[in-house]
């Protein structure tokens, strides 16, 4: 059964919010695991200020993370999935 060009497009546009999804899952896993090998080995000012940048950068991921995932449900919903 062939889809409606429309069709594609959304399901297009709902896999590269996936794709986008996984990526920011793995910035967010990583920065975890860097802030925990960094403050096991040192708690100088270079490692306090590296572990408050990758925690903004956490924060950043996980909120561009919550308005993609949003979206990819309201997407969902107009194409009727």
């Amino acid at each position: 059964m062939n889809q409606s060009p429309t069709s594609l497009a959304a399901q297009e546009r709902i896999q590269s919010c996936q794709r986008f999804l996984r990526v920011m899952t793995g910035i967010i896993l990583g920065a975890f695991a860097i802030i925990i090998l960094m403050t096991t080995v040192s708690a100088g000012p270079l490692v306090q200020t590296s572990g408050k940048v990758l925690y903004y950068v956490i924060v950043l991921a996980a909120f561009s993370s919550l308005g993609v995932w949003l979206y990819r449900v309201w997407m969902e919903k107009q194409t009727g999935r």
